[in-house]
């Protein structure tokens, strides 16, 4: 609608110059007749009988009709009185009072009839009936040096050359015409494509900066949380450390005593619990000292290692590691928190395979990214658990909690990583964990005082 009424408003304007411009030079072209007339008629007049009376120098000028294109001619005096027409047979020639008015300013007067009709003018029977374009001159006459006028010369010249002038210019015109509106409307239509395009962009960039700021304060938000309970959490694990370190004193001195394997599986699971509260603990003292280091993918790897080599071996599992180098770093509170998500996978993977199987975790870069891979040779998750894979409480195993995938998911998020279910069938099953190197975020969650 904008591009229409810009089109419009471009052809209101261009449309009145084109048609002052046709008609200046229409008049230009219609006056050039009156112009060359003009001098060569009062040179006669000045020239002919000079000692003779005004009205023979007026027929003097009459020797102008027998010129070629010349139709008819008449002679008036200075007060406008017809002395002489030819031919003669001219009827009804007058001079009206209003062009004699404008003569006496001693300017010529043209005017074009484009369809004259000849017969009602010049009045023999043999004249053609047709119409046929006309030039009618009005000439003033005056003596060398007077300003007064003597005569008027009327003059009917035959304008076909003149029309087909005037036709080849209103073809150029109209052309000329035709090429400026088209040129102009394509160049509206880019100005305005091109206005449409920067406002489109504009609010394109204003939209993503509006959900930037939401991604934004929803990770303020998502940060406070969390500080509130990693100080929660700090507190109650700070509290756990002394018994469970009792615990597991006392585990470790009756399982020397007791023969029986369920003290020392009891032993070994008050050790591993031991382990990750120290972790834990670790982890939330460095994020409340603020220290921040990078991890590589060849570190984070040794880190994971470490971690499950011992509960591997009671398991009798293998754990095979591989890390792509030069695959880029993680900060290490990002880092730590995807070591807990890939943890809980391991272990998962490690309690769904058989004894002398073998659980593949490799680190791989993908797009500035890292893809951590987890795949065991289990017997799969049944449906039921894929259709809510990761909500909680869904778990195969006996006395299991179902809170391990989805904490993984809760932490990826956290990190910005996306945990998917690669497969699962009865050849085992793979998780997928890709997480961004960088967040924008980060620095975010760095500012954060817990």
């Amino acid at each position: 609608m904008a591009v229409l009424a810009l089109a419009a408003v471009f052809a209101a304007l261009l449309l009145p110059a084109r048609r002052e411009l046709r008609e200046e030079m229409q008049r230009t072209l219609i006056e050039r007749a009156g112009a060359m007339l003009h001098p060569i008629t009062l040179q006669r007049f000045d020239t002919g009988a000079p000692a003779g009376s005004p009205t023979d120098a007026l027929r003097s000028v009459l020797q102008s009709a027998e010129q070629p294109g010349m139709l008819a001619m008449a002679v008036f005096d200075g007060d406008g009185t017809l002395v002489q027409a030819v031919p003669a047979s001219l009827p009804f020639v007058d001079l009206p009072p209003a062009d004699y008015l404008e003569l006496t300013k001693l300017e010529p007067i043209s005017r074009y009839h484009p369809e004259f009709m000849l017969h009602t003018t010049f009045g023999p029977d043999d004249t053609p009936l047709e119409s046929t374009p006309v030039l009618e001159v009005l000439l003033p006459l005056h003596r060398a040096g007077e300003t007064q006028l003597a005569g008027v010369v009327q003059c009917w010249l035959d304008a076909r050359a003149l029309a087909q002038d005037l036709d080849a210019i209103e073809r150029r015109i109209a052309r000329q015409t035709r090429t400026t509106l088209a040129i102009g409307l394509a160049l509206v239509g880019l100005v305005v494509g091109l206005s449409y395009w920067r406002l489109a962009r504009a609010q394109r960039e204003i939209t993503e900066r509006n959900e930037r700021l939401l991604r934004t304060n929803l990770e303020l938000s998502l940060a406070a949380k969390a500080s509130v309970l990693g100080q929660i959490t700090s507190h109650l694990l700070h509290g756990l450390q002394a018994p469970v370190a009792g615990l597991r004193a006392v585990m470790a001195s009756r399982g020397r005593d007791e023969s029986s394997d369920d003290w020392q599986t009891a032993a070994d699971y008050t050790a591993r619990l031991q382990h990750m509260i120290q972790e834990t603990v670790a982890m939330l003292g460095e994020r409340d000292a603020h220290v921040s280091y990078d991890v590589s993918a060849t570190e984070f790897a040794a880190l994971l290692q470490e971690r499950h080599r011992a509960n591997a071996a009671t398991r009798g599992v293998a754990l095979a590691f591989s890390a792509a180098e030069h695959s880029g770093v993680l900060p290490s509170h990002r880092a730590n928190l995807l070591a807990l998500a890939t943890s809980n996978l391991i272990e998962n993977a490690m309690e769904a395979s058989p004894r002398g199987a073998t659980v593949a975790v490799s680190i791989g870069a993908e797009h500035d990214a890292w893809r951590v891979q987890v795949a065991d040779t289990g017997r799969g998750l049944p449906a039921a658990v894929r259709a809510r894979l990761f909500a909680p409480g869904q778990t195969t195993k006996t006395g299991g909690t179902g809170l391990g995938l989805a904490i993984s998911h809760l932490i990826a998020r956290q990190i910005g990583a996306e945990l998917t279910l690669v497969e699962t069938g009865a050849h085992g099953t793979r998780f997928d964990l890709t997480v961004p190197l960088g967040m924008p975020s980060d620095d975010v969650r760095a500012a954060i005082k817990p």
